[in-house]
């Protein structure tokens, strides 16, 4: 059980995302007026999260969930 559990926790990659931050404004008066930011991030798919997640996966997580239930 505990080899299943580090290999779960090996299976599971950090976060790997594409961050990009913009930032616009117009200065009059040596002031910022129309002060716009946009940040967005582009998170890569991780197969375990895209698993356990996603809803045409949703019958085979359970078969494995009750299959290594069942194993206990």
């Amino acid at each position: 059980m505990i080899r299943i559990i580090i290999i779960l926790f090996l299976l599971i990659s950090p976060v790997n995302a594409e961050c990009k931050y913009y930032a616009y404004a117009d200065v009059e008066n040596n002031q910022l007026v129309n002060k716009k930011e946009t940040y967005t991030c582009e998170e890569k798919d991780n197969v375990f999260v895209q698993f356990i997640t996603d809803e045409k996966y949703q019958s085979a997580f359970i078969v494995v969930f009750m299959s290594l239930l069942e194993n206990l």
